[in-house]
């Protein structure tokens, strides 16, 4: 019998726990008009955000132009990242009165504080303030905390935004500006981040849906496994165009109450309000899932006209939930390095692991990877010197130096991680180059992974893989 095979190629990003209560199906908003009207109608169908009641015609009000207070950005960080009590188990239950003074346990969004606080997303001590506006740096850094929280790593562009008033940000604070503006969370404009400045619903609305894409189990998963503990929620996303009369439906994966649909929503692909509807124009179709209980199940869905038989695509995953017990002991996390010249600029962004058991092979991870990172920048200095010098010499113009590195976690679960580090440079001629080096250790030993350890002796590994490379193509 072969060894269970671990695809470190494939990547599916899953989200933990959560308590939100269920919420009457979203109608149609008598405000929204012009305000993002996608993204609203997207996040109330996820369960992510809801309506601030009724107006006096008795339709149903979103408030888009609210401001967005510190209380709701709590209880939408709960909804949409899942928060829940990770490995931590408590003598006696934590109280929002254990860890700020102005909050009251029975208030409405105490609970959210709670997991907030647990995640290290928000600060405990003093007042909490939760009817202040929530300011753009702070829904940026609890965002960014949020996907450490819950260890979910997400391809970004490696570029350092500029802007002209975040020069006063610490290096905390800056490494969350970075985050959302190159994963395009929530950019800047007009070279300014605009930091101290609250934001609005609608524009929250927005922010929430880009970090559902970025967080979504999508098509590129097809004949995929995700593994879930009980408790936990992930996305889905599929391409879709219900002009065209096709659409998603749930064949299979169900049954047996291994998951549940919690929510669900369409979003077209053009977000520019001032466009208006199209017929042709196509989108994605979005469910929120839940693991109920420890089993597994394949999960099928399949595009179909409703008027007929014949399907034209099916998606398939199989999903395995465990026991809550059975949680990764291990996270990794990021660690920022920023320098900037007048002929070079450095962004590194260099993987931490954390939550080992064995404290020597903890170290010798992160060591590798600040070490690898830091020869990299090291060859680079010596290199520009030189380049500079010889440039000057002979009136030639000078090119700034770049450095950007980036990683991308594969796969990590007891006994082993799998992640690569894009290794970008720039020095001086027609273009850059990236090496991507991949790093696959075992966590018990701290010993290299070669794709032979993965699978019995003797066994034909590669007809297997190459049958799933020829199935995905």
């Amino acid at each position: 019998m072969k060894k269970t095979v671990f695809l470190l190629l494939a990547c599916l990003l899953f989200i933990f726990p959560g308590v939100a209560g269920a919420e009457p199906a979203p109608g149609n908003y008598g405000d929204i008009k012009g305000w993002a009207e996608n993204d609203i109608d997207a996040v109330t169908g996820l369960r992510l955000m809801k309506g601030t009641g009724t107006n006096n015609q008795g339709q149903l009000i979103f408030s888009p132009e609210a401001k967005v207070s510190r209380a709701q950005l709590a209880t939408v960080l709960l909804n949409t990242f899942n928060l829940d009590y990770g490995y931590i188990r408590f003598i006696k239950q934590p109280l929002a009165s254990d860890y700020f003074g102005d909050v009251n346990n029975s208030d409405w969004y105490a609970n959210s504080l709670v997991m907030g606080v647990i995640n290290n997303i928000f600060v405990a001590g003093g007042d909490f303030k939760p009817d202040s506006p929530a300011s753009r740096l702070e829904i940026a850094q609890a965002v960014y905390r949020s996907f450490q929280a819950k260890n979910i790593s997400v391809p970004m562009i490696q570029l350092m935004p500029i802007f002209e008033d975040t020069g006063t940000l610490s290096q905390d604070e800056m490494n969350a500006v970075v985050f959302v503006s190159n994963t395009g969370i929530l950019k800047g404009s007009n070279n300014s981040f605009k930091p101290m400045e609250s934001m609005t619903r609608w524009e929250l609305a927005g922010l929430l849906m880009r970090c559902v894409q970025l967080m979504a189990v999508n098509e590129n998963s097809l004949g995929g496994e995700i593994q879930l503990s009980s408790g936990q929620t992930f996305y889905l996303s599929l391409p879709s165009n219900p002009t065209t009369g096709y659409s998603w439906s749930l064949k299979t994966g169900v049954e047996g109450e291994v998951i549940a649909i919690s929510g669900s929503t369409y979003l077209e692909d053009d977000l520019d309000e001032s466009v208006q509807p199209t017929v042709g124009r196509g989108g994605r179709q979005y469910w929120h899932f839940d693991a109920l209980r420890e089993g597994s199940t394949n999960l099928q869905m399949i595009y179909t006209r409703p008027w007929e038989d014949t399907e034209t695509q099916s998606f398939n995953l199989k999903v395995r939930v465990t026991s809550s017990a059975a949680k990764l002991f291990a996270k990794i996390s990021s660690r920022f390095l920023y320098s900037e010249s007048d002929t070079i600029s450095v962004n590194l962004n260099i993987p931490v692991i954390s939550g080992l058991t064995d404290d020597s092979i903890q170290f010798g991870f992160n060591s590798r990877w600040e070490k690898d990172a830091m020869d990299l920048q090291d060859r680079l200095l010596v290199e520009i010197e030189d380049y500079v010098k010889y440039n000057q010499q002979n009136n030639f113009p000078i090119r700034p130096f770049q450095l950007f590195t980036n990683y991308r976690l594969g796969s990590i679960n007891e006994k082993m991680l799998s992640l690569f580090v894009d290794y970008y440079q720039y020095t001086g001629g027609a273009h850059g180059i990236t090496e991507r080096r991949p790093y696959n250790y075992n966590l018990q030993s701290g010993a290299k992974l070669s794709i032979t350890d993965l699978f019995q002796a003797d066994y034909d590994y590669r007809s297997v893989i190459n049958q799933i490379i020829r199935e995905q193509i």
